[in-house]
C-alpha cells in the first residue's frame, strides 16, 4: 500500500509541476523576454530526457515519468514558440509535430501513456485542421467528406493494427465519433440525402461483427451506443423537416423496436451473462443504452402526438398518463424483463418532467413523497437509482418554486437523498445514488462562483469538508472511492475559486508539486523502499531515442532561428484589422485578427495562394493582386516595385496568413481590442508572414 501511495506521489508531483509550467507560459508575461522563455522551455526539456535516461535502468518508474515529462515538455516548448512569434492559436500543425516523437517514442519504448498521448495529440490534430480555432474555413461538400472520411481511415487503420488494447479501443471511439461528426455535417451540404443509409449498414455490420463473429462485449456497448445517437439524431432531423403523426407513430415503432432487439440480444447471447463482475458491469451498461435510446426516441413521439391530438389541453393530463401508464405498471411488474421496466420508468419519468414546471406544487410534493416511499420498497438496484434520479429532479423543482435561495434548495436535495442513503445503510440495503447526488448538491452549493461568500457559504465549506473525512475514514470501500473522487473535485473546484489568474495558477501549482515531491521522498526514505531495475535499453533502441530527441531540439532550435531571422530581415508590412478575444488551451490570452485581405472573391477551391500587397498613401497595404494560384501565375496582376508577396492558405475565397493571432497577458484583451486598428507584420522574401505587433496607428 505505501509503495503504491509513493508511486501515486512522484506522479502526481510531476504532473503538477508540468501543469504549473503551462500555466506559467500561457500567463504571457510581458517580463520575461523571447530568450529567458526559450532557455527555460529547451533547459526544461534537457532536463526530464537527462534524468529519464539516467533513472530507467535503476528505477524504471521514475524514468518512465521522467520520459512522459519530458515529451509533454516538447508539447509546452512548440506551444510557447507559436505564442512567442504569433502563430496560429490551438493550430493543428502544433499537435502534429507534437505527435511525430511522440509517436516514436512510444514505438520504441513501448510505453502505453505515450500511446495514449499520441492518440490524443492525432485526435487535437484532427479536430483543429477541420476546425480551427483561429480562423474560419468554409468546406465544400467533397472537400469536408474526404477530409473526415480521412479521420476515419486513420483510427480504422490503428483500430485494426494496434497491438495495444487500450489503443484500439480508444481509437475505435475516436472512429465513430468522426463517423458521427460527418452524419451531422452532412446536414447542410445536402448529403442526409445518401450518408444516413451507407452509416446505418456500416454501424449493422460492425454490430454484427462484433456480437456473431469477434463476440467482444465492450464493442457491442460501444456500436450499440453510437447507433443509438445515430438513431435519435435522424429521428431529430426527420421531425424537423416532416413534422406529422405518421413520423410521430414511426418514432414509436423504432423505439419498440430498439427495445424488442435489446432484449432478444440479451436472451440469445451469452456476452452479457452477470455471473462475473465484468458481466454484471457490461449487462448494466448494454441495459443503460437500450433504455436512453428507446426512451428518448419514445418521449419525443409521445409528446408531439399529445401537442397534435389536443386543441385545449392540460399539463395535468399528461402528467398523470406518465404516472399510471408508464410509472405504475413498471414498479408493479416485478417479473418483466429489466430493459422494459427500465424503458417504461425512464419514458414516464421523462414525460413527468416535461409537465412537471406546468403542475401545480402541491402535486410535485405528493408524487416526490410516493418516490420516496417505492425506492424505501423496491429491491431492485435499477429501478431504484432510476426512481431516485427522478425524485431528486422532481423535489428540485417543487422545491425552487417554493424557494428563492438556490443553496437552501440544494442542501435539501443533499439532506434529502442523505437520508435516502443513511435509510438503505440501516436496512443492510444500501446504493450509491443517493450519495453520489448527495454530495453533487452540497458540492454546488458550495461553490462562490454561483453564490456570495457568507456566513452560510462558510457553514456549507465545512460541511462538505466534514462529510468527505468521515466517508473517507469510516465509510466502506464503494463509499471510500466515492469521497475520494469527490474530494478531488471539491480541491479543483476551491483552486480554481482562490487561484484568480494563470500566473497565480501556476506559482500554487509548481509549490504543491515541490512539496507533494518533498513529501513522497520522505516517505520513500522512512519505509526504506528497495524498487526494482528495470530493463535497460538495447544500444539500437538508445540510439534510436537519442536521434528521435535530438530531433525535437533540433526543430525547436531551427524554428526559433528561422523566425528571428524573419523580424529581423523581413519586410514591414501595415495592415488594417479587426480584431476578436479568445483563449487557447495551451497558449493563454491572444486577440483574434482578420484583415481586409483575409477574403479575396475571386479564389476558389483550395491550397497555396500568393497574393501582392502594395502600400498606399496613409502608408496601409492593400491588396494589389493576385500572383499566383497553386504554383501557376494569375493573369491581371503584374508586380510592381515596392510591393511585397505574401503568401497563404485558401479555402474558397477565405484565405489564412499564419498572422490571425496575437498573443497577449492574461485579461489585457478587450483594452486591446478597443485601441488597435493596424497590424506590423514582417515578410519574407518567399512570402511567410509573421506578426510582429498590433498598434492604435
Amino acid at each position: 500500500m505505501a509503495a503504491r501511495i509513493v508511486k501515486t506521489g512522484y506522479a502526481l508531483a510531476l504532473l503538477c509541476i508540468i501543469a504549473g509550467i503551462v500555466y506559467f507560459f500561457a500567463a504571457n508575461w510581458p517580463e520575461m523576454g523571447r530568450e529567458a522563455k526559450v532557455g527555460i522551455s529547451i533547459g526544461m526539456m534537457a532536463a526530464f530526457y537527462i534524468a529519464s535516461a539516467a533513472l530507467w535502468g535503476r528505477r524504471r518508474f521514475l524514468g518512465r515519468w521522467m520520459l512522459i515529462s519530458g515529451v509533454l515538455s516538447f508539447g509546452i516548448a512548440l506551444a510557447l514558440v507559436g505564442q512567442m512569434y504569433n502563430s496560429h492559436a490551438d493550430s493543428y500543425w502544433l499537435f502534429l509535430v507534437w505527435l511525430a516523437p511522440t509517436a516514436l517514442l512510444a514505438l520504441l519504448t513501448k510505453e502505453r501513456a505515450l500511446s495514449v498521448i499520441a492518440l490524443v495529440l492525432l485526435q487535437l490534430a484532427c479536430w483543429f485542421y477541420y476546425f480551427p480555432s483561429a480562423y474560419r474555413i468554409e468546406w465544400t461538400e467533397w472537400s469536408s467528406f474526404g477530409v473526415l472520411s480521412l479521420f476515419v481511415i486513420v483510427n480504422g487503420a490503428l483500430v485494426v493494427f494496434a497491438r495495444t488494447p487500450l489503443i484500439r479501443c480508444f481509437a475505435y471511439l475516436a472512429m465513430q465519433g468522426w463517423l458521427l461528426v460527418m452524419d451531422i455535417t452532412g446536414f447542410s451540404y445536402g448529403r442526409d440525402a445518401w450518408w444516413p443509409y451507407v452509416y446505418a449498414l456500416l454501424l449493422a455490420v460492425l454490430l454484427y461483427y462484433f456480437l456473431v463473429i469477434a463476440k467482444q462485449r465492450l464493442y457491442v456497448l460501444l456500436t450499440s451506443l453510437f447507433a443509438g445517437l445515430f438513431l435519435f439524431i435522424q429521428y431529430i432531423r426527420l421531425l424537423a423537416d416532416h413534422y406529422g403523426t405518421w413520423l410521430l407513430l414511426i418514432g414509436l415503432v423504432a423505439a419498440a423496436a430498439v427495445l424488442y432487439g435489446g432484449v432478444v440480444l440479451l436472451r440469445r447471447t451469452g456476452l452479457f451473462s452477470a455471473k462475473t463482475k465484468a458481466g454484471k458491469w457490461f449487462l448494466a451498461a448494454f441495459q443503460a443504452i437500450v433504455t436512453l435510446a428507446a426512451s428518448a426516441l419514445a418521449i419525443q413521439s409521445l409528446l408531439g402526438l399529445y401537442f397534435l391530438w389536443t386543441e385545449s389541453w392540460s399539463p395535468y393530463v399528461l402528467f398523470f398518463i406518465s404516472i399510471f401508464g408508464f410509472v405504475v405498471p413498471a414498479s408493479l411488474g416485478r417479473h418483466w424483463n429489466a430493459v422494459v421496466r427500465y424503458t417504461l420508468l425512464a419514458v414516464g419519468y421523462g414525460l413527468g418532467v416535461a409537465m412537471a414546471g406546468e403542475v401545480s406544487r402541491l402535486a410535485l410534493f405528493l408524487y416526490a413523497i410516493g418516490l420516496a416511499i417505492g425506492i424505501i420498497r423496491s429491491s431492485d438496484s435499477g429501478v431504484r437509482r432510476l426512481t431516485t434520479a427522478a425524485l431528486t429532479v422532481y423535489f428540485g423543482i417543487a422545491l425552487s418554486s417554493a424557494m428563492d435561495d438556490g443553496r437552501t434548495v440544494l442542501l435539501t436535495l443533499a439532506l434529502v437523498n442523505g437520508g435516502l442513503y443513511a435509510y438503505g445503510r440501516f436496512r443492510g440495503t444500501p446504493f450509491l445514488t443517493p450519495l453520489v447526488l448527495a454530495f453533487g448538491a452540497l458540492g454546488i452549493a458550495t461553490s462562490a462562483d454561483v453564490f456570495a461568500v457568507d456566513g452560510l457559504y462558510v457553514a456549507l465549506n465545512i460541511v462538505m469538508v466534514l462529510a468527505l473525512a468521515f466517508f473517507l475514514f469510516r465509510g466502506r470501500q464503494l463509499e471510500r472511492k466515492t469521497a475520494w473522487v469527490y474530494t478531488a473535485l471539491y480541491l479543483v473546484l476551491k483552486y480554481y475559486e482562490f487561484a484568480w489568474n494563470l500566473l497565480h495558477k501556476s506559482i500554487s501549482l509548481l509549490a504543491a508539486g515541490v512539496a507533494l515531491l518533498a513529501w513522497t521522498l520522505w516517505l520513500e526514505k522512512r519505509n526504506g523502499f528497495t524498487w526494482a531495475k528495470g530493463v535497460r535499453w538495447g544500444r539500437r533502441i538508445s540510439l534510436l531515442t537519442l536521434i528521435v530527441v535530438i530531433a525535437q531540439f533540433s526543430f525547436l532550435g531551427y524554428t526559433v532561428w528561422q523566425k528571428e531571422r524573419l523580424l529581423r530581415y523581413g519586410d514591414v508590412v501595415k495592415l488594417e484589422l479587426e480584431p476578436l478575444d479568445p483563449r487557447s488551451m495551451l497558449q493563454g490570452d491572444y486577440i483574434q485578427l482578420r484583415y481586409d485581405i483575409s477574403t479575396i472573391p475571386s479564389l476558389d477551391g483550395s491550397g497555396r495562394v500568393q497574393v501582392g500587397l502594395r502600400k498606399g498613401e496613409d502608408g496601409v497595404h492593400r491588396l494589389a493582386g493576385v500572383y499566383m494560384v497553386n504554383g501557376e501565375k494569375r493573369p491581371g496582376y503584374t508586380p510592381q516595385p515596392g510591393d511585397v508577396i505574401i503568401t497563404g492558405t485558401f479555402h474558397g475565397p477565405q484565405v489564412v496568413y499564419g498572422i490571425e493571432s496575437y498573443f497577449i497577458p492574461e485579461k489585457t484583451g478587450m483594452k486591446r481590442q478597443e485601441n488597435v486598428r493596424f497590424a506590423y507584420v514582417r515578410v519574407s522574401e518567399n512570402g511567410d508572414a509573421l506578426l510582429e505587433a498590433i498598434r492604435a496607428e
